[in-house]
């Protein structure tokens, strides 16, 4: 029986094998894999330097021969001469040394077990099924999941010595395969456990829907707290057993995919990858993360191969960021044509596995925490805005090599009970709204010696009231201007003298998105001036712009520490416009708060991931040049790059590229080290080691 408190996150047990670094590969198995030669498959996983196996074991198929009602027998399994693919596999792993983590869907069941259990199903906002391919959806806030599962997995715990267990699909089926949205769960126990969640509302039909950010707030409360039970149930056999699950399980999961079709304006977010694997290697220390890294382009085309470089990036941006990387494609080794999109790949967990003892111990080592936002901070229907916001400000610190992590806003408590926000010298809060019982939190921080940027509204509850005691707003002072009402709006960053004239200075940065009017607390320092809408059209006509006591940013002192408050979108405004000026301006702000220990000059398109071992300073170099609209190209080689490294011109140090097997040379600038970088290519890995 689990000791463990009642706090819905689990860490790994303080000596499981699970906290050692490892890489794995999962082979995706069709039914017709039953048949598949496992011997085979296991020297794949070996060569492609991995030292851990992800199989199907379970759920809509089992390829091993189950006795449940509620499972359905792979019938492939009948001209197999063990009749027990996963028990095979298993041998075979096992004489290789490999971990094994059997696989899991049970987000779906057969037409006969739909029928026979009709209350376990997901249901529309029209109380329809979800029927794909034959297969029903089921809910996880029914009976299935929250019952039948842990039956499921006792099965196989009691006849095999698998290493770790995964559920996949381990979600409320609110999309299909076909990017069908069908809208929040329906079934009669969403109904009765969301109207007790959140005192009496109606469940919501889409996003839209006011209550529909309660509604994402249910969903993850009710798969947080399957989660613990799952793992508290598995930990409670005795044995090392790794469950990778969702946010919250001692192996978090995460997919690095080209998931664009999901996305407003059917865009690639490329960096999606380091972002997750960041938001948790951040804030969850004792636990580790899976990397889920697709070798196909889209759940529609599974033998179509990503681009190399594509699938590539999903490997580096994990392992940079403290993830432990698994490539994953469909059926047999072998048998689908898989090895151009795995080929570059298979260098970067090569690499990783010969360094094994530095990605040990490897930790997060920004000083620059961004707090990327959730539905419940946005306002209804405001979600994709603030989202823009995020990542407009993560292009811009990433584009001019200011390191930083990605910190979830619901976990700034959690950090702060740590005792590891302390350890950030600015947290920059990007247009996030209202951030309810963490206000205290975060006035704490910036008491306490800590920086705060925010943009937008951030800090504004939802009904208008200022949260932070730390702000430099006392109101607010007018409905934001949003959209069109800023057509032609600028902030002005120096003064104006000849206005009258209609003589401008520059720079003048356009804004985009919204702004909002607030009164400002006695000694806030204003800083620039928004110049507002005038006549843009026609041409003839096209002028009038005066300044107002509006500011482009405001500095404030609370404590020990110091907020500015950027009350516009500047992040959304780079997003829109991907201008540089608007880019430098929002970083200039940033450099004007904190200096970063590590910098570059490098190219734009080059990133830089700080991280510490020890004593050691770990640099990764992630070269981005081949970023397009929908997937990554062919990267264009990085050449004169250096490394900045403030204040440690004393220092007794060695550097050295990993992955060019050389040591670098470093020379003095005032109290500055100089590292020169060799050529960038993919990646590059700089290690800066005390002498």
């Amino acid at each position: 029986m689990s000791t463990r408190p009642s706090t819905p996150e689990r860490d790994l047990p303080p000596h499981s094998k699970w906290r050692e670094p490892f890489g794995a590969v999962q082979t995706n198995l069709q039914d017709i894999d039953a048949l598949m030669d496992v011997e085979a498959a296991a020297d794949a996983v070996v060569e492609y330097g991995a030292d851990t196996w992800l199989l199907n074991a379970g759920g809509i198929l089992s390829f091993y021969p189950t006795d449940l009602p509620f499972q359905t027998r792979n019938p492939m399994l009948g001209r197999r001469a063990s009749g027990d693919l996963l028990g095979d596999a298993m041998s075979a792993a096992k004489r290789r040394g490999l971990k094994v983590i059997a696989r899991f869907d049970m987000s779906k069941v057969s037409s006969r077990i739909a029928a026979e259990h009709p209350e376990w199903l997901y249901r529309s906002p029209d109380g329809d099924p979800q029927v794909y391919n034959t297969l029903y959806s089921v809910c996880p806030s029914g009976e299935y999941y929250q019952a039948r599962v842990f039956d499921v997995l006792d099965e196989v715990l009691d006849r095999y010595e698998v290493d770790g267990i995964f559920l996949n699909w381990f979600n409320f089926n609110e999309r299909d395969y076909d990017e069908v949205v069908h809208g929040p769960c329906h079934c009669g126990a969403c109904v009765e456990g969301f109207a007790k969640f959140s005192g009496g509302d109606e469940l919501p039909r889409d996003m839209t829907s006011p209550a529909f950010g309660r509604w994402r707030q249910y969903v993850s409360t009710t798969l947080a707290d399957l989660t613990a039970r799952i793992v508290d149930h598995v930990e409670g056999r005795g044995r090392d057993v790794g469950v990778v699950l969702r946010r919250g399980a001692p192996i978090e999961y995460v997919e690095g995919n080209n998931a664009y079709r999901a996305m407003p304006g059917k865009e690639l977010w490329p960096h999606a990858t380091a972002e997750a694997v960041s938001a948790h290697a951040s804030t969850r220390p004792d636990s580790a993360v899976l990397v889920n890294c697709c070798a196909f382009i889209d759940s529609g085309y599974r033998m179509a191969n990503e681009q190399p470089e594509h699938f590539a990036q999903y490997l580096v941006q994990a392992i940079a960021r403290g993830g432990s990387p698994s490539a994953y494609y469909f059926g047999a080794p072998g048998r689908l044509p898989v090895e151009p999109a795995i080929s570059l790949g298979r260098e970067v967990m090569r690499f990783r596995a010969r360094h094994r003892e530095l990605y040990q111990g490897l930790r997060p080592a920004a000083q620059v925490a961004l707090v990327r936002p959730d539905h419940g901070s946005a306002a209804p229907g405001k979600y994709w805005d603030v989202l823009e916001e995020f990542r407009g400000l993560y292009l811009a610190l990433l584009e001019k090599h200011v390191p930083f992590d990605v910190v979830p806003i619901d976990r700034l408590r959690t950090l702060a009970g740590q005792g590891a926000l302390a350890r950030y010298s600015l947290l920059i809060l990007p247009d996030v709204g209202g951030i309810d019982g963490q206000a205290s939190t975060v006035d704490d921080y910036v008491r306490d010696s800590g920086n705060l940027l925010l943009t937008g509204s951030a800090g504004l509850s939802r009904d208008g009231a200022i949260e932070l005691a730390c702000s430099p707003a006392l109101r607010v002072s007018a409905p934001a201007l949003e959209g069109a009402a800023l057509r032609s709006t600028y902030v002005a960053l120096r003064a104006q003298p000849r206005i009258d004239e209609f003589h401008y200075a520059g720079p003048l940065i356009p804004v985009s998105g919204r702004y909002q009017q607030f009164v400002w607390k006695p000694g806030a320092a204003k800083q620039g001036t928004v110049l507002p809408r005038a006549p843009f059209a026609p041409p003839e006509v096209a002028y009038g712009h005066v300044t107002s006591g509006d500011p482009d940013a405001v500095r404030f002192s609370h404590g020990k520490g110091q907020v500015v408050q950027v009350p516009w979108t500047i992040g959304r405004t780079y997003r829109e416009y991907a201008k540089t000026d608007v880019r430098d301006h929002a970083v200039d702000i940033v450099r004007s708060i904190v200096q970063p220990s590590i910098s570059a000059d490098l190219h734009d398109s080059a990133e830089i991931v700080t991280g510490r071992n020890h004593d050691q300073t770990v640099v990764h170099v992630i070269n981005h040049s081949g970023a397009r609209r929908r997937s990554y190209g062919p990267h264009i080689p990085v050449t004169g790059g250096r490394l900045r490294l403030a204040g440690r011109a004393g220092d007794a140090l060695k550097a050295e590229a990993l992955l060019a097997g050389e040591s670098l040379a470093s020379t003095a600038d005032g109290d500055d080290l100089i590292v020169e970088l060799p050529p960038l290519g993919l990646f590059e890995v700089v290690v800066v080691t005390p002498t």
